[in-house]
């Protein structure tokens, strides 16, 4: 007898060597406590290859003086994709990029939106908004 393989673990191998070309922590961010003034140190849960790609669907439309719109996001939202072996992120931790191929984006910082679930598992994808006030406001 045969042991069954998994139909998407070639995949969900070419989709992790293909998209997930980034470096992502997820974790709970630490605190201050004003009392004792001690600070608590990040929680990290998992950290490993992923991505972080904008939603491209804009929120509203503004028209300038040329009668062009042009699409403007309020939410700033994002997709998060890493392996399936990663942990589900939910709405109490922040996700940071630790490695990119684009310097800009390394270090910055999202808070967690809600994970999608899917039958077809291959990444998992996550929402994510956009930090403004972890980012100094950019």
């Amino acid at each position: 007898m045969t042991t069954p393989t998994d139909p998407l673990a070639r995949v969900r191998e070419l989709a992790e060597a293909r998209v997930c070309t980034d470096r992502v922590r997820i974790y709970i961010p630490g605190n201050f406590n004003p009392d004792t003034w001690e600070s608590t140190p990040d929680v990290v849960l998992w950290e490993g290859p992923g991505s972080i790609l904008p939603d491209r669907a804009a929120d509203v439309r503004v028209t300038v003086g040329d009668g062009q719109g042009t699409p403007v996001s309020r939410t700033g939202r994002y997709r998060l994709f890493t392996p399936i072996s990663a942990p589900v992120a939910t709405a109490e931790h922040t996700v940071t990029l630790t490695t990119s191929a684009d310097p800009d984006a390394t270090g910055r910082r999202w808070r967690v939106d809600a994970p999608v679930r899917t039958s077809v598992p291959v990444l998992r994808l996550t929402w994510l908004t956009y930090d403004t006030t972890a980012n100094g406001g950019s």
